[in-house]
């Protein structure tokens, strides 16, 4: 039982590592051991713990907030099986969630994490906030939304230290968008696009970087900018169904960026069908006649049906 553990955690940290290389959190710092300082964090035997072992730490400085360094508590959990399910799959979100609060607690007054921060160069600001990883690996359940499954989970503990959720969907999300990126970019030339979407007043705020921050992996949108020569496309991945209303409104959205940027806009769906939905896409594409861009969808998982696109 110990070693079916440790071999499905072990795999879990393979994969979250080599997912989050690919969208770009290339320097991660892994095990790092921070002391607990709170008496009512307990261990399984019952005692104040120790230590909390953080299974990864990346830092980053905010595109989106002035003068602010993220700290991202990172812990990972994975099963071999199937994803359990029912009240089983509530307890165990919130005992894994419980255990991330605690560290994150705890990290904000490590000495070791003062020492990373200062190496790091951090900004005035200093913000944390946690991702829980949690992976299953049956083929059958590969891309697995829990989400659902955990929309009406009551939390026994309060905290003002936000913590974001990757599961196999999101996942299979992520690195979907990615492979499609690769594909497009020739020479890897591009990168992901960061809204305005916090406080950043600066205008020296850079709007395209090499990672994917943490307030855009909880989004069902990432945008990015590919550069071909002098020419570039925006490029925006949409993690739901396609359907008319959906692309009028992330046809907006790319609109509202485009100006003096690009001239190409793509809208990627997972399910964008060239056979059936190219009409409908075209009378939505009638609805902002006035823009010059170039505007099309399509669908980033790859199938014959790409060859209508290509």
């Amino acid at each position: 039982m110990g070693e079916g553990s440790k071999k499905s955690g072990e795999i879990g940290e393979e994969i979250t590592s080599t997912l989050l290389d690919i969208i770009g959190w290339k320097r991660t710092m892994h095990n790092v051991s921070i002391d607990c300082n709170t008496p009512a964090h307990l261990n399984d035997s019952g005692n104040q713990r120790s230590t909390h072992g953080e299974d990864q730490i990346f830092l980053y400085h905010s595109p989106f907030h002035d003068d602010r360094t993220d700290f991202v508590h990172v812990s990972v959990k994975n099963t071999i099986n199937k994803y359990p399910t029912g009240n089983t799959l509530k307890t165990k979100f919130k005992t894994d969630l419980k255990e991330l609060h605690e560290t994150i607690n705890c990290a904000k007054h490590s000495p070791n994490l003062n020492s990373i921060s200062s190496s790091f160069r951090a900004k005035k600001y200093r913000f944390h906030s946690g991702l829980l990883v949690f992976l299953q690996n049956d083929h059958d359940g590969i891309d697995k939304d829990i989400t659902g499954d955990l929309v009406n989970t009551r939390l026994e503990f309060i905290s003002d230290d936000p913590v974001y959720f990757i599961d196999n969907a999101k996942a299979s999300f992520l690195l979907k968008l990615v492979d499609d990126l690769k594909k497009r970019s020739v020479d890897g030339s591009y990168e992901f696009f960061y809204p305005r979407i916090g406080t950043a007043i600066s205008v020296d705020t850079k709007r395209t970087g090499s990672f994917i921050p943490l307030e855009l992996i909880a989004s069902d949108i990432v945008s990015a900018v590919v550069r071909d020569g002098e020419s570039q496309e925006m490029i925006i991945y949409a993690n739901e169904s396609y359907d008319a209303d959906t692309y009028r409104k992330l046809i907006a959205y790319g609109l509202s960026f485009a100006t003096g940027l690009v001239h190409t806009i793509r809208i990627g769906f997972p399910d964008y069908n060239a056979a059936k939905d190219e009409s409908e896409a075209a009378e939505v594409r009638m609805t902002f006649h006035e823009r010059i861009e170039v505007v099309t969808p399509f669908c980033f998982n790859r199938s014959i049906l790409d060859l209508l696109q290509e």
